[in-house]
């Protein structure tokens, strides 16, 4: 090969150089600010002896007189020389009397504050010091604590006697009116026993009345809201046959009969009953337009009991929902027929 061809210029490569030069300067200047920044902000230690302090502070002289010749003021051949300074002559220095007791300092912000004797009595902040527990008063709390809470329920038990003393005398249960915690069994009763009274009145339609009838009892819970003498609407198609049939027998009294069980207060009970009465005989007059001398209303409260009140326990929940569902019967809203006395 010829050794002309491999020949290459280096004016490709200057480029290269100079950035490269450009760099190597930039670096270096850096390096060198640098350290000069660093010698800047770098405090090196005074190595010159340090100054001793004394024991003894300095005595400090005050000059009164001082004299000068006039020859100096006059500007002769002697004012060279220095005026000559009268002092004072040097006090006598006498030593200190210190005292026996060794001081102790104490360093508070950074002052030195006077010494305290080492007899005095150092008091301590109580702040500063962590309540220690005894175990006696451990034990003196916790028995304050079980005495309290016996006295509590001594007091909760003797106010739930005295509640439980003041109902009447004819009313074995609680004054409170409890809800009923097995709505669903409850709600099913109903339901079955409405069906029944909805066969009944059927049967009663396609047949007509007759003397000796039995009464059609419809259940007060299908009937009514808990605690309250508004109509439920799915009762309403039962009451609409009762209207069709009392139409059909113009000449047959109806007597509408409402009964509670025996949980409540008697007098509040004759009340609900006699308003759920009521209920049931005006919506027959407003929706069915019977004669209103035809329909009878009448509350018998927690009376004549289809299944008899059996003793209940009223601090167990458990015993209550068991006799309200026992007595789902009693609570009930009844249909009886009375015929006209033959001539």
């Amino acid at each position: 090969m010829n050794p002309l061809e491999t020949y290459q210029s280096d004016a490709v490569e200057r480029p290269l150089i100079r950035r490269r030069l450009f760099w190597a300067l930039f670096v270096s200047l850096l390096l060198h600010g640098g350290i000069v920044w660093w010698f800047h902000q770098t405090h090196l230690p005074d190595f010159s002896n340090a100054p001793v302090e004394r024991l003894v502070p300095r005595t400090i002289f005050t000059l009164k007189n001082i004299t000068i010749d006039e020859k100096i003021l006059d500007g002769s051949e002697d004012q060279q020389e220095a005026p000559k300074l009268v002092q004072q002559p040097r006090p006598e220095i006498k030593p200190l009397d210190l005292p026996d007791e060794k001081p102790m300092a104490d360093v508070s912000e950074g002052r030195m504050a006077p010494g305290v004797p080492a007899t005095a009595d150092i008091v301590k902040p109580i702040a500063n010091e962590k309540p220690v527990a005894e175990s006696n008063d451990v034990q003196a709390i916790a028995r304050v604590q079980d005495s309290a809470k016996m006295v509590m329920e001594q007091d909760l038990n003797s106010l739930r006697d005295s509640l439980l003393k003041d109902q009447p005398a004819d009313v074995s249960h609680s004054l409170i009116k409890l809800p009923d915690t097995n709505a669903g069994d409850s709600a099913q009763t109903d339901a079955q026993e409405l069906s029944t009274a909805s066969g009944a009145l059927d049967n009663l339609l396609g047949h007509g009345l007759h003397a000796g009838d039995k009464p059609v009892t419809f259940p007060g819970g299908a009937m009514f809201e808990f605690d309250s003498a508004a109509l439920r609407t799915q009762s309403l198609e039962q009451l609409h046959k009762l209207g069709m049939l009392i139409q059909k027998n113009p000449n047959v009294t109806f007597s509408i009969e409402g009964y509670t069980d025996s949980f409540g207060d008697s007098a509040y009970n004759i009340q609900l009953s006699q308003a759920r009465a009521d209920a049931v005989r005006t919506w027959l007059i407003q929706n069915m337009d019977v004669d209103p001398s035809h329909i009878q209303s009448v509350g018998y409260g927690a009376t004549r009991f289809l299944v008899t009140p059996q003793d209940v326990d009223m601090h167990s929940q458990a015993s209550i929902d068991a006799e309200k569902a026992f007595e789902q019967p009693n609570r009930r809203v009844e249909i009886r027929f009375k015929f006209p006395t033959p001539q």
